[in-house]
């Protein structure tokens, strides 16, 4: 782990469509997060990334990592399901995977995260391509602190630290608080929709409002971008955006 930024970032491409045709024009940054379980369809492989420290996810854009795949298709050359035990890297969205053991194993796994809950790895060792998609989102609300691009909007979320793909009534509770003022913090309730594999809308919490009164609104459509930065609408309607920041005074609500 050795380059400090302020998140994890892997660049995806963004098409802007010009007046005059299709060109691509801009390139949208995308912070994955990694916990949960990544499976290939049927979940014929299943890999989870160990040891993770929410911290190094959502303040590194390069860092070791270590996982665990199981597999009937021979990824890694598992063809049992006994599991093998993997190290490599994830360096801005991509990641890099070999077996623990022998020492020096080619890798098994190289792959580039898409969105929040997908990846894709490239043909290798003899497997196909394939995808593994999370049926959960590692989303890590409270940590850090959530602050507008000029200062003058500061978010502290306790809840949640994960939620479930959206498939209906499936959400998960948000609690946090507006610190701003520090000496007068208000507290915010909502609720969190998973990531929306039928529309690929990211996880959104339609509002956030008053714990004691939920006629009263303070903040709307909110949307988590990437694991580094959210997008709502405050009162006044107008479009925010927000990054994670270290706490480093340990701000709490």
């Amino acid at each position: 782990m050795k380059r400090t930024t302020r998140a994890l970032a892997l660049a995806a491409a963004a098409s802007l469509v010009a007046c005059g045709g299709g060109e691509l024009l801009a390139v949208l940054q995308i912070v994955t997060p990694l916990g949960g379980s990544w499976a290939t369809a049927g979940f014929k492989t299943n890999l989870q990334f160990t040891n993770l420290q929410p911290a190094t996810q959502v303040f590194l854009t390069k860092f070791d990592v270590t996982a665990n795949v199981g597999s009937t298709e021979g990824v890694c050359g598992d063809t049992l399901n006994n599991g093998v035990d993997l190290v490599g890297t994830l360096d801005n969205g991509k990641v890099v995977l070999r077996p623990v053991a022998p020492a020096g194993a080619p890798n098994c796994i190289e792959a580039t995260f898409t969105d929040l809950r997908k990846f894709d790895a490239v043909a290798l060792g003899g497997q196909p391509a394939r995808s593994y998609t999370n049926g959960r989102i590692d989303v890590q609300m409270r940590e850090g602190l959530w602050v507008s691009e000029s200062g003058t909007l500061s978010l502290k979320f306790d809840t949640p630290s994960s939620v479930d793909n959206f498939t209906g009534a499936n959400t998960a509770s948000v609690t946090g608080c507006n610190v701003t003022v520090p000496a007068a913090k208000v507290n915010f309730q909502g609720q969190m929709e998973g990531f929306n594999e039928a529309t690929l809308r990211r996880p959104f919490i339609p509002k956030l409002v008053n714990p004691l009164n939920a006629a009263q609104e303070y903040f709307t459509q909110v949307e988590l971008v990437d694991i580094s930065t959210l997008r709502l609408l405050n009162a006044g309607g107008q479009l925010v955006t927000l990054k994670r920041q270290p706490n480093t005074n340990n701000v709490t609500c």
